[in-house]
């Protein structure tokens, strides 16, 4: 993404004043803002384009997560630009861009007002630029931002002049508006996004018919008008306290917003006609038949209350999160050696893991077979084809006939050109050899070898070292590590393949939330194919149940930056060297100021 040149430009200008002026002006974009300016236009502007205005945004706002999640393009290198603020999604499209084109460019077009206009174009024009001047987006990312949401706003505008879906049914409508939002929800999920649909679901649900039955008129008396915004937003931001508090993440999350949703398009109204702060109504009042009609609508509220208050207790009760132990704990995002330094040595060897140390990493990431003869040996392939001289199984051989091999016989740093590590005596590690030999790092023991009597011959190892607390113990197979945990509950150990998956099936289904933990680790890919396994959803979840979030195997800086932002507590890689460059460079990018 180009850019570069023009981030500089504007940050050479930098001053405290004008760092000041950017941080104020980027809230304008902020999602908060919009949770402010939206009721604002549906309660005392027009309800009509309110209604409007909810729909393009919201659809925008999800388009752009969901553009942000597929594409995963980075934002500028802060080790080439400054971050003034701390942002851990992806950088295209820029989602602050996009919000200010949509919600000011569609208030733009549907007033036809000048000062209107000239306003919105300043706010979106300041707000883009905020996006560079702080060093969190490429230009393109900005341009793009600003591209989708004015065509978002100009194909909306389109489709009302055509009046699309006005030949729907009351029905059909709402069946939209309940499947739309859960049918979308696997594709990805944030905090924003269940705002999103949780917003889109209660809020359109209820404005079918709320302007028929709660009528009100959007400008009163000034003093009227001042009590009507305050009891609306009273209640609006004390749901959403409640619910950040109280709702679990997934779907009780999106029925939860969905409620919050319900209080502005109902709840508040209500309350501004019984009060007297609905002016004088533009329809007559509520009659039996319509009180009839809103039954409906009053039951599948309270049974959506009923469930998301049932959820979160359950959550609270049953779902108690797992406290971290000591072996998982490190100030900031743990550096984890993925086989040593396999980039600096031969992997899954001595040289390897001194070389991690040195480079700084906190935990050793190491797999483990056993020999013929019933030695643990520490190696990745269940051949020694790949990594030593020789050929053939790891099982098969003796441990004085594995370790006559050359382990540095296959490790070239430059694809073939030179073979540094040949005949300087690199065996193939004992597991024994390589806890005796550092006795106070950490580690992370794939146990690879899926057979009866493995869980046990490693956990000898492990206690004939006394290592116990220094060691988390994992494998792809679910028999293994249920086996380690009945020999050893004491052990943390990570998710195997199976527990993983499931987890991450329950997750996309928005249901997660509910599955007691398994293990104190959780270490996964970024993708599967072309699902994104190491999701914004995902590291939430893992934070909100206490789980160690560890991702494989990142080894590009770009790669590094995007996923801690994600909030992952450690990644495992190859280049442990590369990993801590980038946690010092976030370290000296951490400003401190007033907004954050």
């Amino acid at each position: 993404m180009w850019g570069y040149e023009l981030i500089l430009a504007l940050q050479s200008l930098s001053r405290p004043w004008l760092d000041a002026f950017f941080l104020l002006a980027t809230q304008l974009g902020h999602h908060y803002a919009y949770m402010l300016i939206l009721p604002f236009v549906y309660w005392a502007v027009d309800r009509r384009v309110g209604r409007q205005l909810a729909g393009v945004f919201l659809a925008s706002m999800w388009l752009n997560g969901l553009l942000k999640e597929y594409l995963t393009l980075p934002r500028p290198d802060p080790a080439v630009v400054r971050h003034l603020v701390a942002e851990p999604s992806p950088g295209f499209p820029s989602g602050h861009a996009q919000g200010a084109a949509t919600l000011w460019g569609y208030l733009a077009a549907a007033f036809r007002r000048r000062w209107l206009t000239a306003l919105a174009v300043a706010l979106i024009f300041l707000i883009a630029l905020s996006r560079l001047y702080l060093g969190v987006h490429f230009p393109a990312d900005v341009l793009g931002g600003l591209a989708i949401g004015l065509a978002l706003v100009l194909a909306f505008r389109w489709l009302l002049a055509r009046s699309f879906g006005a030949r729907l049914s009351l029905g059909q409508r709402l069946a939209l508006v309940v499947a739309v939002p859960l049918l979308l929800y696997p594709l990805y999920q944030t905090g924003t996004s269940e705002q999103i649909l949780g917003f889109f679901l209660g809020f359109f649900a209820a404005d079918l018919v709320a302007g028929h039955l709660v009528a009100y008129r959007e400008r009163v008396p000034l003093g009227q008008q001042a009590l009507k915004l305050a009891v609306g937003y009273l209640g609006f931001f004390a749901l959403i306290a409640l619910h950040v508090a109280f709702v679990p993440v997934g779907l009780p999350a999106v029925l939860g917003y969905s409620l919050i949703a319900l209080w502005v398009a109902l709840g508040a109204p209500a309350l501004f006609r019984r009060w007297g702060l609905a002016g004088e109504a533009p329809v007559p009042p509520v009659d039996a038949g319509a009180r009839r009609r809103l039954r409906p609508y009053v039951g599948a509220a309270a049974l959506v209350l009923g469930l998301v208050v049932a959820s979160s207790l359950y959550v609270r009760l049953a779902v108690p999160p797992v406290s971290p132990p000591p072996v998982l704990q490190t100030e900031g995002v743990m550096i984890i050696a993925h086989r040593g330094a396999p980039a600096l040595a031969p992997e899954n060897t001595l040289p390897a893991f001194q070389a991690a140390l040195e480079q700084g990493a906190h935990m050793l990431e190491l797999d483990v077979w056993r020999t013929r003869d019933g030695v643990v040996v520490v190696i990745h392939d269940e051949t020694v084809d790949r990594t030593t001289d020789g050929q053939g199984r790891v099982g098969g051989m003796s441990l004085e006939e594995l370790q006559s091999l050359d382990a540095g016989y296959r490790f070239t740093p430059d694809g073939g050109f030179t073979y540094p590590w040949r005949g300087r005596g690199v065996r193939v590690p004992t597991l024994e050899e390589v806890l005796t030999t550092f006795p106070e790092a950490r580690f992370l023991i794939e146990i690879k070898e899926n057979a009866p009597g493995m869980p046990e011959a490693v956990l000898a190892v492990v206690d004939a070292m006394g290592a116990r607390d220094r060691v988390v113990l994992a494998s792809f197979h679910d028999e293994v590590i249920r086996r380690v945990r009945e020999l050893a509950p004491g052990i943390p150990t990570g998710h195997a393949s199976g527990e993983a998956l499931r987890l991450v099936v329950l997750q996309r289904l928005g249901l997660a939330a509910f599955a007691p933990p398994v293990a104190e680790a959780l270490q996964v890919p970024e993708w599967h194919g072309p699902l994104r396994v190491a999701n914004p959803g995902l590291a939430r979840l893992a934070r909100r149940q206490g789980l160690a979030f560890h991702v494989w195997t990142v080894n590009e800086v770009e790669d590094m930056y995007r996923i801690i932002g994600l909030g992952a507590n450690g990644l495992i890689t190859d280049y442990p060297d590369r990993l801590r460059q980038v946690l010092e460079v976030l370290g000296r990018n951490r400003p401190e100021h007033l907004f954050y």
